[in-house]
């Protein structure tokens, strides 16, 4: 498989709605919730996004607290993170302040116990940075508790699974050897358009070709993989 970052559908929703999240509206800048069901790229747009652009990306994980996600924001907007959280919430500000760009943070639901997404909003608010959200597919309707927060999303992009068309897309954009129509239809019947196991199904395909000298592969031929498993 190639060696390259495929523009599909998802992720061009989400360039285009971080881009609408930078317009200031009547000088202030809102914040972007991207979220969607697992398998459909999210976490890898966001780093993809992230080391694109040199912004920060932060990944929040079930044992985060609000020291832990302040700590994390502030070792990757580059400084050594302080100890009592107060230091830690003003050392973010002022890095902002001093360069300011967008804020990443992944997995956002785990932020949503005990209102820990505030600290996100206060970011906002004093240094009226984009922050961006991402999370799991009903993450829209858990923010609608945090009604301060949710009045500041501004664009809201959502993941979808992969239908036949994109998967023929990302076929053609990182697939080193051609796939059959039939062979979409039955990578796409297989995953669910769940994008982990696309990618495996496309894996498999050039390998079964490269064994067996194929120019294309077809769904006949993933059949019979699936069959020697």
């Amino acid at each position: 498989m190639k060696d390259t970052f495929a523009m599909t559908k998802n992720v061009q929703r989400f360039a285009a709605g971080i881009e609408v999240v930078r317009t200031p509206i009547r000088g202030r800048i809102g914040m972007m919730l991207a979220f969607g069901p697992p398998g459909t790229g999210k976490t890898e747009t966001g780093m993809w996004y992230a080391a694109r652009n040199d912004v920060p990306y932060i990944r929040a994980k079930d044992i985060t607290s609000r020291r832990s996600l302040l700590s994390n924001i502030v070792a990757e907007l580059g400084e050594a993170p302080a100890f009592r959280s107060d230091a830690l919430f003003d050392q973010a500000v002022e890095q902002l302040f001093d360069r300011p760009r967008p804020l990443l943070v992944d997995e956002v639901d785990y932020l949503m116990r005990g209102g820990m997404v505030e600290v996100l909003r206060d970011l906002n608010d004093i240094t009226n940075i984009p922050i961006v959200l991402m999370g799991m597919e009903h993450a829209d309707k858990k923010l609608k508790r945090f009604r301060h927060l949710f009045d500041r999303i501004s664009a809201v992009v959502k993941f979808n699974l992969f239908d036949e068309k994109e998967i023929a897309n990302l076929a053609d954009q990182i697939c080193e050897i051609p796939l059959d129509k039939d062979a979409i239809s039955y990578i796409f019947g297989q995953s669910k358009g769940k994008l982990r196991l696309i990618t495996t199904w496309m894996s498999r395909a050039e390998q079964m070709a490269r064994l067996n000298d194929l120019k294309s592969v077809s769904a006949a031929d993933l059949q019979q993989y699936r069959g020697a498993k």
